[in-house]
């Protein structure tokens, strides 16, 4: 299917891909699950608490999109997560939608002065996170470390977390672009991995990407039970950026060839993981 039909798809079925996605998030009772609102953007329920990591609408990326009532579908929020201040993961329009509401912010330093100066959030909801340290919230806990968004042409800085609840422990190191494994700490036995498919600038057109062999390394290096790979039809880039099915079918098959006992799976918008 080409890129624009694609496109027109997503925008058409987008407003009941949130509906469903939101009932389902708020409704759940027992099971430990994430939820893709977009590419990689997640709505999480772990431990019994309601919070979310880089929560983002395609509406605010892509024009054509109703914008979804934020404030009360996402009424039922705890705490939310920010990672970095890319455009496709870093939604002001929803975050000053929700600021009135008691939710409790985790912001890195290299990314709170905008925030601040984009919306109406207030300072003293803010928690500004220290790499190393750990962040309890309910049953949550959380390890922010400094991850890997910087590659030969460019990036900025980024926090990951590892996440750890119900003696599950779950890594999300977000967009990584320097697939060298030996500069993040030990993370020891991880249940899973959010995967943010990326395979180098400009390539996604190529037969063979250049960051194919580094990608498979790096995760298999990293030796999840799960890998979840995210970050497929990011609608906002241009095609030759944009990673899709054809993309997760190729890391897929060769992580299988090199790590046969990681699970490899595919997440995208609208979709429930169960952790």
């Amino acid at each position: 299917m080409k890129l624009a039909n694609k496109l027109e798809t997503a925008r058409t079925e987008y407003s009941s891909q949130w509906d469903k996605v939101l009932k389902d998030w708020n409704s759940l009772k027992q099971t430990d699950a994430a939820w893709l609102t977009y590419a990689a953007n997640y709505l999480l329920f772990t431990g019994g608490t309601r919070w979310a990591i880089d929560p983002f609408s395609m509406s605010t990326r892509i024009k054509g999109i109703q914008t979804p009532d934020f404030a009360n579908d996402l009424k039922n929020l705890e705490f939310v997560v920010l990672s970095h201040a890319h455009n496709d993961h870093l939604d002001l329009t929803l975050i000053d939608a929700i600021a009135h509401l008691p939710v409790q912010w985790i912001i890195p330093e290299h990314m709170l002065e905008k925030v601040l100066e984009n919306t109406r959030l207030e300072k003293h909801k803010i928690t500004v996170p220290e790499n190393g340290k750990s962040l309890i919230f309910g049953n949550v806990n959380l390890t922010p470390f400094d991850s890997l968004h910087f590659h030969a042409k460019g990036g900025i800085e980024e926090t990951g977390y590892l996440v750890e609840f119900n003696n599950k422990r779950w890594l999300f190191p977000g967009d990584i672009r320097n697939y060298g494994v030996n500069k993040l700490p030990d993370f020891g036995k991880l249940d899973g991995i959010f995967a943010h498919l990326w395979l180098g600038k400009g390539h996604a057109k190529d037969k063979r990407p250049p960051y194919l062999e580094d990608f498979v390394k790096f995760y298999a290096a990293l030796s999840p039970s799960r890998l979840v790979i995210t970050h497929l039809d990011e609608f906002g880039r241009a095609e030759d950026e944009l990673w899709d099915d054809k993309h997760y079918m190729l890391v897929s098959k060769e992580i299988h060839a090199a790590a046969p006992a990681i699970t490899v799976k595919m997440a995208k918008m609208g979709m429930r993981v169960v952790l």
